[in-house]
């Protein structure tokens, strides 16, 4: 039986960089990337950041990867964080629902599909937002996902989605699909 690769989760840092740097051209984003040393481990830490603008939107781009020789490299998730001043208040936020949530039936979510009404909870004071959720199947799909975490809220003025997403990316595209979800939730809050 071949081992190779079964228990440990290797990261190739070079080409990582190289799919952060051509998203970044083709956005016309400033990239960043770090390399540092942690005290007694082997590892180093890679940090990649993009920085540019989306629909009026300041645009930040993140994500650390740890990296263990003798182990599992650990990516943070790869964070998007859209912000801008807005006098609009508005919150969004999904989640798993916990054992008090389904035991009691708190948080209600009336998607109209039974699956999701019992697995997750929704607040909102959006009915655009809650619409373009329980419609739109793609999103509704990816929010719902365990791979993506997601919420968006204003706070001292301050509109800011933040978009969190396991793994890393694999390709520019994984890039462009999740600007395009972004995208799609800010037509309905501007």
């Amino acid at each position: 039986m071949n081992l190779d690769n079964q228990f440990f989760y290797k990261i190739e840092p070079e080409p990582l960089k190289i799919i952060w740097e051509n998203f970044s051209k083709k956005i016309n984003g400033k990239f960043d990337f770090k390399e540092s040393i942690r005290a007694n481990v082997n590892g180093p830490i890679y940090t990649y950041e993009i920085l540019s603008e989306l629909d009026k939107f300041k645009l930040n781009i993140h994500q650390t990867v740890y990296i263990n020789p003798s182990a599992n490299d650990q990516p943070t998730a790869n964070e998007y964080v859209l912000s801008k001043e807005s006098n609009i208040d508005i919150h969004f936020r999904i989640w798993k629902k916990e054992l008090i949530e389904k035991i009691f039936g708190l948080n209600k979510v009336n998607t109209g599909n039974p699956e999701i009404d019992k697995k997750f909870s929704l607040k909102t004071n959006s009915k655009k937002l809650e619409e373009l959720f329980i419609k739109n199947e793609k999103l509704r799909n990816m929010l719902t996902s365990k791979d993506y975490h997601f919420f968006l809220e204003t706070r001292k003025k301050i509109l800011k989605l933040t978009l969190k997403r396991t793994g890393i990316v694999k390709s520019v595209e994984d890039f462009e699909n999740d600007i395009r979800l972004l995208k799609l939730i800010l037509i309905e809050i501007d």
